[in-house]
């Protein structure tokens, strides 16, 4: 008999999302269950047309209730359970089937743990933090959801779940533009359920005040929680690094005192020890208090941590340091730099890239190191290359470079964008401001002679032949033109 997978999704309203849950869905599975309780929008029209059977659910504010129902129409032996703001890694979505295949006959394992990275799309989808999730399972009467919020599967007692490293999801419902509302809606759905119980709460309840209340920015509040949660006994590794990380990420953001923050990070390496996040934040700290040699020492026993990161260790999953690799290799450039070691500094540059190539910061270190280096514009061009595409990522490139004066490099990537539209901005990106004055005079002195032929009825002119994108240069037209006709009269 054949081993079926059925993905399963809850929707309201989700068509920014829901085609990328598709794509991933059908790479892999057999069947597609998407649950709507409600959608609006074009939702329920791209389920269908992706070949999804789609169910209605009338909204109850009760998740577990939606995901239930979901499971009820479920065809296959296995499950595949993600958000609508999820999806399977490409690498990843080749290994599912096989895992699944291999843990078949092995009745006892009821579920699959996987590796969720939550990324921001809004900022070139940087690692914010990453934790284990349990997102596969078999289809059985018994596992079922419980919980209106951080709704949880209830599993049998006993019986053992997968770690799967391998596999990767990604979540991007905690991007900028979208957690705000997503938070306040948590938070009202978690404050009337404690308010039903007259006032009695769940033991994860000190978790998720916390990360709702950072997430919101009250800072005071999400500290508090933090210490609460900090304070039960036998708390697991995972929650106690994020109660830490929490409690000195607040500390960071609002410049508290010195002698605070350090004895925070201090504590988080002590109850922590195998941890890299604390060291790695500590360093980091240290190197904007221009506090070098404890940055460097931090930084590198943080890289340490991170090298011997067993995979099947809570740990390895749960690598919440994934996120500071990128400043902290920045950082580490900078050092070597400073220290006159090129070797050292282009090797920590190039393992900053290789970890998010779209860190801004990152990258302008980078560029300014080559040109620190005396590296011509077409071997700059072959090396950036290697690391980026040269079409994908021509735009942002071109983008980046601009603000750098970026010379002959930012004019080959803004053609490739085809973006290079713009001469006289284009000179001045390239560090030709000689070439972008002889340009804009030219310009403006087109536009004088056109204005006087045309008078005052007509300045659309002007801004119909300037290149998009130069409202500045418009302006400074307008104003010479008026002037120069004035000095005329």
């Amino acid at each position: 008999m054949k081993m079926r997978i059925s993905a399963c999704v809850i929707v309201k309203n989700e068509a920014e999302n829901i085609g990328r849950w598709l794509e991933s869905m059908q790479a892999i599975a057999d069947e597609m269950i998407v649950v709507d309780t409600g959608s609006t929008d074009e939702t329920v029209a791209m389920a269908r047309a992706a070949g999804a059977k789609v169910y209605s659910f009338a909204w109850c504010n009760d998740f577990a209730a939606a995901k239930n129902y979901a499971l009820e129409q479920v065809t296959g032996n296995w499950i595949l359970f993600l958000d609508a703001d999820e999806y399977f890694t490409p690498a990843s979505q080749a290994k599912v089937r096989p895992l699944l295949m291999r843990l078949e006959p092995h009745l006892k394992i009821e579920g699959v743990l996987c590796r969720l990275i939550n990324i921001d799309t809004d900022d070139n989808n940087r690692i914010m933090t990453t934790l284990v999730q349990l997102r596969m399972f078999r289809n059985r009467r018994n596992l079922r959801y419980s919980g209106k919020i951080h709704e949880v599967l209830t599993l049998t007692k006993g019986r053992p779940l997968e770690l799967a490293n391998e596999i990767e999801i990604y979540h991007t419902g905690y991007s900028t533009h979208i957690v705000q509302a997503k938070l306040r809606r948590n938070l009202k759905i978690m404050e009337e359920r404690i308010a039903a119980n007259h006032g009695r709460t769940e033991l994860l309840d000190d978790r998720y005040f916390m990360d709702i209340w950072y997430g919101l920015g009250d800072h005071a509040k999400a500290i508090a929680y933090a210490k609460r949660l900090l304070a039960h006994e036998e708390l697991a590794l995972d929650l106690r690094g994020r109660a830490y990380e929490t409690w000195a990420s607040c500390c960071i953001d609002d410049k508290h005192p010195a002698e605070e923050t350090e004895a925070c990070l201090a504590a988080a390496i002590r109850d922590c020890p195998q941890l890299a996040e604390f060291p790695l934040m500590r360093g980091l700290w240290h190197f904007d208090r221009r506090e070098y040699l404890q940055a460097e020492q931090d930084l590198q026993a943080g890289l340490a941590l991170t090298k011997d990161y067993p995979k099947d260790t809570v740990a390895g999953v749960m690598n919440n340091a994934a996120r500071l690799l990128p400043s902290v290799y920045w950082r580490l450039g900078l050092l070597a730099q400073w220290q006159g070691d090129a070797v050292r500094a282009q090797e920590c540059y190039w393992q900053g890239l290789q970890q998010n190539r779209y860190h801004g910061g990152l990258l302008a270190a980078f560029w300014h190191f080559l040109q620190q280096q005396g590296i011509e514009a077409a071997d700059c061009i072959a090396v950036l290359n290697v690391i980026y595409d040269k079409q994908a990522d021509a735009a942002f490139l071109a983008q980046q470079l601009a603000r750098q004066n970026g010379g002959l490099v930012y004019i080959y990537y803004a053609k490739q964008a085809g973006s290079s539209e713009r001469p006289v901005l284009d000179c001045l990106a390239a560090g030709r401001p000689d070439g972008a004055a002889q340009l804009a005079s030219k310009q403006l002195a087109f536009l004088y002679r056109l204005g006087l032929a045309a008078g005052d009825s007509k300045p659309s002119l002007m801004t119909a032949l300037l290149p998009a994108g130069c409202e500045d240069i418009e302006r400074a037209a307008q104003q010479m033109l008026k002037d120069m006709r004035d000095k005329d009269l």
